[in-house]
């Protein structure tokens, strides 16, 4: 029988309702975990962010949420578990990793295992626990993680030696992820660089080595596409057989202004549908409900991620849909219909 694998549980696909598949419950820095000012009350954290699910949940109908944070990010089993408890939200946790030159993802540790040894801990956190604070806890992860692409503006993606901008780590963190993928059979959400795609298409790259593993194109998401669409290069990854994540909705990443950015997304969501491409598509925000990374400060303000506010698709985003032609049942299909495929496994 067909399940989504959430913190707290199975739940049958169509118990998810709305899902948004990309957002962050808590979201650290690698590192400060070992700053005096970054302490915080468990209990205070998981009241604040199941209070915001909760308010997703009554008011929008968002029943389930899949935090996107690999283990170097942030993840916090714990917490993602008691936040769905307080709110009666699904979260669905990931297992893999964030990209190796950002200089936040793949640690060392694993830099130095063989494919084999990390398929073997991704798999386990799938099927086993999760762990965290040197205890396998009895949370699993219900969806995989790879990554690609530098800090865009300030570091661009360097090309490997295999001629495309994915590292040497990365690609044998992608063999690990397409080989339990394999066994599992859950889906693989993925981040690439937005301003990649000025030059290469950085999801078709990671793509071909995914698939070159043996992963299954229809179970993969190709996340922030959309940051800065090229119907092109959209139209060449839903030719693929993939998925394609449309993020940071509400969120100007990249961009002059949320307003700039919704309507360049709008447009291609409205273009892709005419082609017959609904059902590759996803909406999500990639929002930061705890963000760990030292006080709010002139030098560390909040991030456009911590902003947007959860009613932002259904209250602003979805009318400008809407005005395009994109109406009620289009938007049942990709915030329903698309995600409970997807996750299923």
């Amino acid at each position: 029988m067909a399940k989504i694998r959430t913190v707290l549980g199975d739940i049958a696909p169509e118990d998810a309702g709305v899902t948004l598949t990309h957002e962050h419950i808590r979201y650290a820095y690698p590192g400060c975990e070992h700053d005096h000012r970054n302490v915080w009350d468990f209990d205070t954290v998981a009241d604040e962010v199941g209070k915001i699910l909760e308010l997703g949940v009554k008011d929008y109908g968002i029943k389930t949420v899949v935090d996107l944070t690999p283990a170097e990010i942030g993840r916090h089993p714990e917490l993602m578990a008691e936040a769905s408890r307080r709110s009666g939200a699904h979260i669905v946790a990931t297992t893999g990793f964030f990209p190796e030159s950002s200089a936040m993802g793949i640690p060392f540790h694993w830099r130095r295992q063989k494919v084999e040894y990390i398929e073997e801990m991704l798999v386990r956190d799938l099927t086993e626990g999760m762990v965290y604070d040197n205890r396998i806890t009895p949370h699993k992860a219900g969806v995989l993680k790879v990554s690609t692409g530098g800090l865009g503006k300030l570091q661009p993606t360097p090309i490997g030696d295999d001629g495309r901008h994915i590292g040497m780590y990365e690609r044998k963190v992608i063999k690990a992820v397409a080989g339990a993928q394999r066994k599992v059979g859950c889906a693989i959400n993925t981040h690439t660089q937005p301003m990649d795609y000025s030059f290469t298409n950085p999801g078709i790259e990671l793509l071909d080595l995914l698939e070159e593993a043996g992963a299954d194109p229809g179970k993969v998401v190709i996340g922030h596409a959309f940051v800065h669409p090229t119907l092109s290069q959209l139209k060449e990854l839903c030719q693929r057989g993939v998925n394609l994540q449309i993020d940071h909705i509400g969120i100007p990443w990249q961009n002059e202004s949320a307003e700039q950015l919704d309507e360049l997304i709008a447009t291609a969501v409205v273009e892709l549908t005419n082609l017959g491409y609904i059902d590759r598509l996803l909406f999500s925000y990639d929002r930061f409900f705890s963000h760990a990374r030292g006080p709010v400060s002139e030098e560390e303000p909040e991030q456009l991620n911590e902003l947007v506010y959860w009613g932002y698709l259904h209250d602003e985003f979805a009318p400008r849909l809407e005005k395009k032609g994109f109406g009620k049942a289009e938007l049942q299909k990709v915030l329903v219909d698309n995600p409970r495929r997807l996750l299923a496994f």
